[in-house]
């Protein structure tokens, strides 16, 4: 049934890529983030829809009439210059060339997206077009999952997308939590009654997702943004009453196992997970102090370099390990340790750089929109998108999920959005000019 479903509206999917090229790069997230073939088991299961849909909407690009100028900014030179730096480090690997030219192929994917965003995405409809992509995929896995968790009564555990790059329910919370700000935004404009509320249920699976999927990143990212929102409240007296009553029934409601791996928060050195995670940093310091490239991609991962550098007798000034012992390579599990292992010192510096600028330019253009009529939805959005990388810096402390698509596609936003704020008030600069010397003039003549 689902094949044929997919089968019958992909060709209308399509069609509106060729139709709508911004409509493409919605569809372009929402194939990177749903992985439709995760979700067909048949005779649809062979089509690469992902290709299909890229290619649809490259092609749609080249083939528009009369193309905008797309201007780059700090924030697209300095994706660019990362890019080109992990082409340098794949090139001086210290690994396995094959995983780590097919690791930068898919980063290369990536970036595309965020090239071609920025080439089409032009107005405020088409970003909301854009969101509503990670609303029907992120959005719909957080209510089909949300609702079995509660209907299992806390026995389904969420395991992440199957085959995608969200398998880790690590991730997949992180990913969640970066979401659920971009649909508290769509909430705030949206005027349809039913509409909301369904927006509504998807945030509140979404906490669901979050602390169902056992992931203690999740819960401390899940946390601070709570925080955020409450302390940006215009209730904030009310949700102090009611929201501890509703923590406190829900945490009764969470199963044990959770609870129990809660509480390793407290114990974090007795924690054989956290430690695996300073070893894999500890590792990651290594190559990087070792080599100014860095290892490449995932070169953390592999069993040769992680005994080469030995993470277990090594820094223990910073954290001893030496008591503990793993028979296989650890995965950095930290956006930072991750970068850093893969592409250096300077590839750390490029990716901080990165976020701090997408950050900066998000509140570069709250202040330029602030109380500008008709900008109001643009004013909402950039602070919930300050919200999302905020809570990603967070969380993703915790987790391997340096390159992904949703937040390479906050920066395309962020870089849109600051177009958008530049010409408004370019236009404003324009309109008000003649109106003030009309008024000089008009005072002259009078005296």
């Amino acid at each position: 049934m689902r094949d044929a479903f997919f089968l019958l509206i992909f060709p209308a999917l399509l069609y509106f890529c060729f139709k709508k090229p911004f409509i493409g790069v919605s569809l372009w997230l929402w194939v990177a983030l749903f992985y439709p073939k995760g979700w067909v088991y048949g005779f649809a299961s062979g089509i690469r829809y992902n290709l299909l849909i890229v290619a649809a909407t490259i092609l749609s690009y080249f083939l528009m009439k009369n193309k905008p100028q797309t201007k780059w900014d700090g924030l697209s030179w300095l994706i660019m210059l990362f890019l080109f730096w992990t082409f340098i480090t794949s090139v001086f690997t210290i690994s396995i060339p094959d995983i780590v030219w097919t690791e930068w192929v898919e980063f290369l994917k990536i970036c595309l997206l965020y090239f071609f965003a920025i080439a089409i995405i032009r107005t405020e409809t088409h970003i909301n077009v854009l969101l509503w992509g990670v609303v029907f995929s992120l959005g719909f896995y957080s209510v089909v999952e949300g609702l079995k968790y509660i209907s299992s009564g806390g026995g389904h555990i969420l395991n992440g997308m199957g085959g995608h790059v969200l398998g880790d329910r690590n991730d997949l919370a992180v990913a969640i939590i970066m979401m659920i700000p971009l649909v508290a935004y769509l909430s705030s404009i949206t005027e349809q009654k039913y509409l909301k509320l369904g927006l509504g249920v998807v945030i509140l699976m979404a906490v669901v997702c979050v602390l169902g999927s056992n992931s203690r990143g999740g819960f401390v990212g899940i946390t601070v943004l709570g925080a955020y929102f409450w302390f940006h409240s215009r209730h904030k007296f009310i949700y102090l009453l009611v929201v501890p009553v509703i923590v406190y029934f829900g945490l009764e409601f969470m199963p044990q196992s959770w609870h129990d791996r809660m509480a390793t928060l407290e114990n974090a050195e007795e924690d054989l997970s956290f430690l695996g995670r300073i070893m894999a940093w500890k590792q990651a310091i290594l190559m990087a102090m070792d080599n100014i490239t860095g290892g490449g991609f995932k070169a953390g991962q592999s069993n040769a370099i992680w005994f080469y550098y030995d993470p277990q007798h090594n820094l223990n000034w910073l954290f001893d390990t030496s008591t503990v012992y793993f028979d296989g390579a650890k995965a950095a599990h930290s956006i930072y340790f991750q970068v850093l292992g893969d592409h250096g010192f300077i590839g750390l510096l490029l990716f901080l750089l990165i976020l701090f600028v997408a950050f900066s330019q998000a509140r570069l253009v709250a202040k330029r929109l602030k109380k500008q009529q008709g900008m109001e939805n643009l004013y909402k959005l950039s602070s919930m998108l300050r919200v999302s990388l905020f809570a990603y810096a967070i969380a993703g402390a915790a987790v391997s999920l340096a390159y992904f698509d949703l937040l390479f596609a906050i920066f395309a936003i962020t870089h849109v959005m600051n177009r958008i704020s530049l010409e408004h008030r370019a236009k404003h600069s324009l309109h008000v000019q003649p109106v003030a010397r009309k008024a000089v003039h008009d005072h002259r003549h009078h005296a």
